[in-house]
């Protein structure tokens, strides 16, 4: 199984993705590292082979981000694939739901996904979040 990664130059440093056939499975902040990415897919995804290259996913996100970085875009919807505990990805998927330019609290989205007494909990699922920029 191949995992495909790349990278792209934004004003702020370079973002690394990675995808597999089911989604993006990774994307830094502006100034991530390789070697973080790697770390976290040798964790994450140890079967998989990481190979530097593209496939449609790839592109796609490559594409929204950049136009979302020149104003020419506002969607970042490629298709995802979560990987972490269930609790994490409720949350990363409730994050998905907040229309752009709005925000919520650690305490809405608890609520949002049945468990309103969890806002700190929240907090360390997006802490851990591996989808950055696309997952806000």
């Amino acid at each position: 199984m191949i995992c495909y990664w790349s990278k792209v130059r934004s004003e702020k440093g370079l973002i690394y993705f990675a995808a597999i056939n089911e989604g993006l499975v990774y994307c830094s902040t502006p100034g991530g590292k390789e070697a973080e990415m790697k770390e976290w897919m040798a964790k994450h995804l140890p079967d998989y082979v990481l190979e530097e290259g593209s496939n449609d996913i790839l592109d796609l996100a490559k594409k929204q981000l950049v136009d979302y970085f020149k104003g020419k875009g506002r969607i970042l919807d490629v298709p995802m694939h979560f990987i972490g505990t269930p609790f994490q990805k409720s949350v990363w998927k409730a994050l998905t739901t907040i229309p752009y330019g709005e925000t919520r609290t650690y305490g809405q989205i608890a609520a949002l996904i049945g468990n309103p007494k969890a806002p700190r909990a929240v907090g360390g699922a997006n802490n851990k979040n591996p989808i950055a920029l696309f997952v806000p």
